[in-house]
């Protein structure tokens, strides 16, 4: 059996030969000799960031305990890919012509390049993906304890917390070491990437050798197998419709939502054609990913104990068949996948922390912008690196508060639901031009608000966060409100509620603020790009400058861009525009180029913002204004025709107003003249009355 030291031993090694591999591949795109490193296959295998501890070691768990509805995981990012191909391909594209460096920063850039937004994405980003770090922690703690008992049934002995301190201190130093030695100007991670390719490949092999192990070498092949599997209550075939559905469209909101799943997807993407390949090549890595996964599951539950944890059988499986190479190769795939995770997701977290919180923080205690003394690479890097101490620690208390106990599917679901709430914003902004920012944020504030109350809190376990007579009786003993029977619908399963009542609400609140809201100018500029984007590709909006702000925008640029980035981009506009001096025109196209240029590294906001303490005003493309102004010629229509309406309806009123009263004055004659009769007729009938009874009086006499 391998110890825990040989383990250790081979991580360094692994972690060594991934440095090794990253930093070649930099060097490669440097000198310009890495076409390699944008090809299709690179690209599709960096996808597998989606594939993490959750799914080499959670996914065969999730089988032991619910059967088949692990399918969903791999469903959801399946059918995006193959039936959301046309909508992937607008997200790449507006990615790439709008310079966007995260899911915040996309948000952000469309709905009128709004700081606070993006602030709130950041935010909600961060909470979101806590649960899912701590997830990697521990299933990278349990993986290597498990070598000190295969059975999986204890921790062998080893103290898990301060197990997984280490293990958090240790991937904290990896990341910062590995992703931000320096600042990309387009914030692509070529190292990163490929070295992430290389651990799709490693996990993939992993898993499949684990497999191969378990069908032939423990079942006797696949029909005896098979027979296993048919005598299984895994193989009974039970679909609970409304959690397959839940979990496959949670499922695929998450693959686009997630904030590492969006920086390979989208930001690290060279070219928009290499979606044609990686629409079918991706789901056929999860299916394969996906195979033996019911297998090891089916041969876990035979063999080892009844109280070991499902999640492990990837590795206690081969353990306990005396396969200890094996299960060194398995625990190696587990623990890239959990790497690869915590590497890219902070980094995208960071980016967003940095270009979001900390430089419009930054600028505003800087009063001349980015023009003053300083290096502003300097502020976005140690930003960054303070940044992902901050959110592996964070991961690293959830881990510690909810007791690392939950199975690893459930935590995993907890962050698929909070990532999930940017999808009404991000679809809306890129097909709705009337979707606002008013509308973007009550929807993400109300779809957090719902998750937090209904999902997050709970996870944590009664009377840590919530106690349990909020759980059971609600707030204040409003059953109404408890956070898993919201409004009194009872009877849900727990993720289904959360799912339901976040993403309903949240996209309610999303129209509604939409509609009843009106977007300010560079807002409905932006969205015309973005519905627009294969039509306007590389018209937004522009600045207008003077050439007295050449050599403060070169200053500017610099510190963003680096020297020699800045320099060239100068260089080469001077020349395209015809001058011998080293300083370009600051035209309207120059300085929207150098405002993506910088937005790939600050973002969206703050490069909108530095370049405004520049040069001010702005000015539009034609194409622009002309959206606009048809637009606002649709609204004046729909305006006039508005006021048509109630001026007709004003002029029936007063008619009837007028009918009303005639019909009053008739009814007023009618009494009186009614009344007049009546007094006519009683007269005369009075006196024969008066007349008949003297008559009759006499007549007895």
């Amino acid at each position: 059996m391998a110890s825990i030291n040989l383990l250790i031993v081979v991580c360094l090694t692994y972690v060594a030969f991934l440095f090794l591999v990253a930093f070649a591949a930099e060097r490669a795109a440097a000198r310009g000799r890495g076409n390699w490193l944008r090809s299709p296959l690179v690209y599709t295998l960096s996808l597998s960031i989606y594939c993490t501890a959750w799914t080499f070691y959670g996914a065969v768990g999730y089988a032991a305990r619910s059967g088949m509805e692990f399918i969903t995981i791999y469903l959801g990012p399946s059918l995006v890919m193959i039936g959301w191909w046309w909508f992937l391909r607008k997200l790449v594209r507006v990615g790439r012509t709008q310079r966007v460096t995260s899911v915040a920063d996309l948000i952000s850039s469309r709905y009128g390049k709004s700081n606070v937004l993006a602030i709130v994405v950041t935010i909600m980003a961060v909470i979101g993906v806590t649960p899912y770090i701590a997830l990697q922690l521990q299933s990278v703690t349990l993986s290597l304890s498990i070598f000190s008992d295969p059975t999986g049934t204890t921790d062998g002995g080893m103290n898990l917390v301060s197990a997984g301190f280490w293990v958090a201190l240790g991937l904290s130093l990896f990341t910062v070491l590995f992703g931000t030695r320096n600042l990309n100007a387009n914030e692509r991670h070529n190292g990163v990437v490929i070295a992430i390719a290389v651990e799709a490949v490693v996990k993939l092999v992993a898993l499949l050798a684990v497999g191969i192990f378990v069908v032939w070498g423990v079942a006797g092949g696949i029909s005896e197998m098979m027979v296993r599997i048919d005598n299984s209550d895994i193989g009974q075939w039970q679909v609970d419709g409304s959690r397959w559905t839940a979990l496959t469209v949670l499922s695929g909101a998450a693959f686009l939502c997630l904030p590492r799943m969006f920086q390979v997807l989208v930001v690290e993407n060279d070219d928009e054609r290499h979606l044609h390949i990686a629409s079918w090549a991706f789901p056929i890595y999860l299916m394969m990913m996906s195979l033996f996964v019911v297998p090891i599951a089916v041969v876990g539950l035979d063999l080892l104990p009844e109280n070991s944890n499902p999640d492990l059988f990837v590795l206690t499986v081969p353990l306990s068949q005396g396969q200890g190479g094996l299960a060194i190769l398995s625990f190696l795939g587990g623990f890239s996948s959990a790497t690869s995770m915590v590497i890219v997701a902070t980094l995208a977290l960071s980016t967003m922390v940095s270009n979001h919180v900390v430089m419009p923080i930054w600028l505003s205690f800087q009063g001349h912008g980015a023009t003053v003394s300083g290096d502003v690479r300097n502020v976005v890097i140690f930003a960054r690196r303070v940044s992902i101490l901050v959110i592996i620690a964070l991961g690293y208390l959830y881990y510690r508060v909810s007791g690392g106990s939950g199975a690893l599917a459930a935590i995993g679901l907890i962050s698929f639901i909070g990532v999930a709430q940017f999808l009404p914003a991000m679809i809306g902004g890129i097909f709705w031009r009337g979707a606002t920012r008013v509308g973007a944020l009550t929807g993400l504030l109300v779809g957090f608000a719902i998750w937090t109350y209904t999902s997050l809190l709970p996870s944590f376990g009664a009377d840590i966060v919530l106690s349990s007579s909020l759980l059971e009786q609600g707030p204040f003993g409003v059953e109404w409100l408890r956070p898993q029977a919201l409004f009194g619908i009872k009877g849900i399963d727990p993720t289904v509620h959360a799912v339901l009542w976040s993403l309903m609400l949240n996209t309610s609140g999303f129209i509604f603020g939409s509609l009843v809201s009106f977007p300010k100018p560079l807002e409905r500029l932006q969205g015309a790009q973005f519905v627009n984007v294969f039509a306007n590709s590389g018209h937004a909006h522009g600045w207008s400058g003077s050439a007295a702000q050449s050599e403060d925008l070169m200053v500017m640029a610099q510190r963003i861009l680096g020297g020699a980035e800045a320099q060239k981009l100068f260089r080469r506009e001077a020349q395209i525009q015809g001058h011998d001096r080293y300083l370009p025109e600051p035209t309207p196209d120059f300085l929207q180029r150098v405002e993506r240029e910088m937005s790939a590294s600050v973002g969206a906001a703050t490069a909108h913002a530095m370049i405004s303490q520049l040069v001010g005003g702005a000015s539009v493309s034609v194409q622009d204004l002309m959206a606009v102004a048809d637009e606002s010629a649709q609204m004046l229509e729909y305006s006039n025709q508005l006021e048509a309406k109630s001026s007709e309806l004003l002029d029936t009123a007063r008619q009837l107003r007028d009918v009303n009263a005639k019909l009053t004055q008739i009814s007023v004659q009618k009494d009186a003249f009614l009344s007049q009769i009546s007094h006519e007729l009683r007269t005369p009938m009075t006196s024969i009355r008066s007349m008949s009874w003297r008559n009759s009086s006499a007549v007895t006499r």
